[in-house]
């Protein structure tokens, strides 16, 4: 477990490591300093030294290691291969640095080229837990789950405090149904890292794939309390609320992704889906055709671009069938009665369908027809 002092030794070496940059400004004193804000996880801080000290001194090998160290911590795969192949080229050999290339390469997914830089590692360093760690995650991303496990494993023996060993454990029990070894897995890192957001979130698909829906949309709330930007656990939380039929917490989830990561796949159309159950028909037919736009074979998003479409006609139409016509003479709307010169008025028959009374032509009279009028004198 991390000391107390771990935290107050680092903010002491970092004064220290300050005022020796105030004062000489050397190419070393820069790499240090980067290398420090790396394990702070101070990721711009330490590109911004690093970059510094390479700008001073170009010829050193493990200031290049260490720029590849950053750029793997920020997943930039193609720049942390090529700096550390800078860095074999200048004379570093380490496992680490040969680790770190496997990495960037199977990030690649360029498995074949991956294992050869890891059988490097691991020839210099056979008890090497984060290169055992590799190994197990290119067995799993090629299908050799039972060799991803026996590597998974192996190298939380070894390396007991590496968090990604933990978070692939989990995954892949989850995976395979294993729910509650999962969840062992799980608590087990918590041991070593109370406060993290990966580790809550994974905590929740847990929950999630187990139908406990109450206690997974906990474990991702408390996920983006402790990191605002992690769209996953808005994602899956906005996927528990559309299945329960609350649309406007699922929109309101949904529209935190697209917030904070357009590009998010089909996020488009779960935003669409979200105004469209909240009968907010502009705003969705907006985001079913920008959807479209994007993947214009996508059937979901088709679809709902129909349904909006045909209930935006039906609301026009009824709304149309209350409405006086209007004259085009005149511009004003035309009563549904109008009088007759002679006072009498005439129902207008366009809108409601009257059969008319028609007068009697012949009328009964109560006396006898033979009666006769005597005229008047």
């Amino acid at each position: 477990m991390p000391q107390a002092a771990d935290s107050a030794q680092a903010g002491n070496t970092l004064r220290a490591l300050n005022r020796a940059i105030s004062q000489s400004s050397s190419a070393s004193a820069y790499a240090k300093r980067a290398l420090l804000h790396l394990q702070m996880g101070h990721l711009s801080e330490a590109q911004a030294d690093i970059d510094e000290a390479i700008s001073m001194d170009n010829n050193t090998g493990s200031f290049y290691l260490i720029r590849a160290r950053v750029m793997q911590a920020q997943n930039k795969a193609d720049k942390a291969f090529a700096d550390a192949q800078r860095a074999e080229i200048l004379g570093v050999s380490s496992p680490e640095l040969f680790t770190l290339m496997s990495d960037a390469l199977q990030q690649q997914a360029q498995y074949p080229k991956a294992r050869l830089y890891l059988a490097k590692a691991l020839q210099m360093a056979p008890y090497d837990g984060e290169a055992h760690y590799f190994d197990g995650l290119i067995a799993a991303k090629t299908g050799d789950t039972t060799g991803a496990l026996t590597h998974f494993q192996e190298a939380l023996q070894l390396k007991p405090r590496f968090l990604p060993t933990y978070n692939q454990l989990t995954a892949v029990y989850r995976s395979l149904g294993d729910l509650n070894t999962a969840l062992v897995y799980n608590d087990r890192a918590t041991r070593y890292f109370p406060i993290n957001a990966e580790l809550l979130f994974q905590r929740g698909m847990i929950y999630q794939n187990a139908g406990r829906a109450d206690s997974a949309l906990m474990a991702y709330q408390k996920t983006v309390t402790l990191q605002p930007d992690y769209v996953q656990a808005y994602f899956q939380a906005g996927l528990i609320f559309d299945r329960f039929r609350n649309y406007t917490a699922a929109l309101a989830n949904f529209e935190q992704v697209q917030k904070r990561k357009p590009t998010f796949p089909h996020i488009d159309y779960f935003v669409g889906h979200g105004l469209e159950m909240t009968a907010q028909w502009d705003r969705a037919l907006a985001q079913y055709t920008a959807s479209l736009q994007k993947d214009p074979g996508d059937p979901a998003a088709q679809a709902g671009l129909w349904r909006v479409q045909r209930r935006q006609q039906q609301i026009s139409a009824a709304y149309n069938n209350y409405l006086l016509p209007v004259s085009p003479e005149t511009g004003l709307l035309n009563a549904p009665l109008t009088r007759t010169p002679g006072g009498g008025r005439t129902l207008d028959t366009s809108r409601i369908r009257i059969q008319p009374i028609q007068p009697r032509t012949r009328v009964r009279s109560m006396n006898d027809s033979t009666f006769q009028v005597r005229p008047i004198d």
